[in-house]
């Protein structure tokens, strides 16, 4: 065993005293490699350079457009919907539209059924012709009043003027009487006259004294009467409170009939302006309150872009600049529009269900504010709900 390894020692030995003489010789490179290896770098490098070239020519635009516009891909398609309601209670009779329907201003688009309400408008007229007839009863007798008391108060200003007149006489009778009792009375007195002769004057002043009181209290009757008459004079004014009462009745059921007419005019539903129906929500035959919707449509003339951006971008936003929207229905279409309004709140202040944060724990999210972008609808293509693409020129 030892004979044998001696000479595999011997030759490594040999081996790497021959590696040492000939590593000189194995570290000089010709020229020629070396001018390879310098072509070969050239070469990467400049395929790297073309390649940094190519990707630069590529990719500026679109960093020059990231850096120049603000773009949006949630954006939609969007119209006045109105949703028509019945103002009215009743069954539909009629409802001649279906959604896709073009209809024109003043097109009928339901019919709620009117027989009740007419039947009702007919009872109101027939209790405002009751109550004029009762108005124009008692203004007859407020004209028979008037007449009877005028001619009642000419009647007792007569008997008051004859009774003063009475009055005057009796009182000129009486003075005559006592002046003529006291002539009587001296000369009797004196023996000139008898005393038959005295008590015919006494006689005479008893008498006109009671034709005077007797006038006196005619004055009185006649006043007494007046006062009557003029107590039904009063009864005028009693006629004239009742027909008032019967004019607000009058008033108040004219406003009935009014309300009536106009709920009559809301039995047939008409269109507002130009459109398109977009849905109906009920069939003829069914039973509608106030409120009930009945249908939308929309005008297909009138449409606009609704998007919203991030408050990082919202800064860059002004009113009036020029976008380019792509459609998605629409791809080798390009429409233009400029931003016409820019919203005063993020979106989230009107979700329904706020997220408030009572524990503490805090999640920062971007917020976006509602931004409305003006566009022209072309041959009808534009549909309420559309997405579309915008890019807006903040440059």
């Amino acid at each position: 065993m030892n004979m044998e390894a001696r000479p595999l020692q011997f030759s490594g030995a040999a081996n790497a005293a021959a590696g040492t003489a000939e590593t000189p010789a194995a570290t000089e490179t010709p020229p020629a490699t070396k001018k390879s290896g310098r072509a070969r770098r050239l070469a990467r490098a400049t395929a790297l350079f073309a390649v940094l070239g190519v990707v630069a020519y590529f990719t500026y635009p679109w960093l020059a457009a990231r850096w120049t516009h603000v773009f949006l891909d949630d954006a939609r398609i969007a119209a006045n919907m109105i949703a028509v309601s019945s103002e009215v209670s009743g069954r539909i009779i009629s409802l001649p539209v279906i959604a896709g329907d073009k209809v024109v201003r003043g097109q009928v688009l339901a019919t709620i059924d009117a027989a009740s309400a007419s039947q009702e408008l007919k009872g109101l007229e027939a209790q405002v012709t009751g109550v004029k007839s009762q108005q124009d009863q008692l203004r007859s007798q407020q004209g028979f009043v008037r007449g009877q008391v005028a001619a009642k108060l000419q009647a007792a200003e007569a008997q008051i003027a004859a009774a003063q007149a009475s009055h005057a006489a009796a009182e000129a009778a009486l003075q005559n009487a006592k002046s003529q009792f006291d002539r009587v009375k001296a000369l009797a007195g004196r023996n000139v006259l008898s005393a038959q002769q005295l008590d015919d004057a006494n006689a005479r002043l008893a008498a006109a004294t009671q034709q005077e009181r007797l006038t006196a209290a005619g004055i009185l009757t006649a006043r007494a009467n007046l006062e009557v008459v003029t107590a039904e004079e009063a009864q005028i004014g009693v006629l004239d409170q009742q027909i008032a009462t019967f004019d607000a009745q009058v008033e108040a059921l004219s406003a009935q009939i009014e309300q009536k007419r106009i709920d009559l005019g809301r039995r047939d539903i008409r269109a507002e302006f130009d459109g398109v129906i977009d849905s109906t929500f009920i069939d003829a035959g069914e039973y509608v309150s106030p409120g009930t919707r009945l249908l939308i449509y929309h005008d297909p003339s009138t449409v606009w872009v609704d998007a919203s951006v991030k408050e990082t971008d919202f800064r860059r936003l002004t009113a009036g600049a020029p976008a380019q929207i792509t459609i998605d229905a629409y791809p080798d279409r390009e429409f233009r529009g400029e931003v016409v309004r820019i919203g005063e709140a993020a979106t989230s202040q009107f979700a329904l269900l706020p997220s408030p944060n009572p524990s503490g724990n805090f999640t920062k999210v971007t917020q976006r504010l509602p931004v409305r972008i003006s566009i022209e609808q072309q041959d009808g293509l534009l549909r309420p709900g559309m997405m579309v693409e915008v890019s807006i020129d903040v440059d």
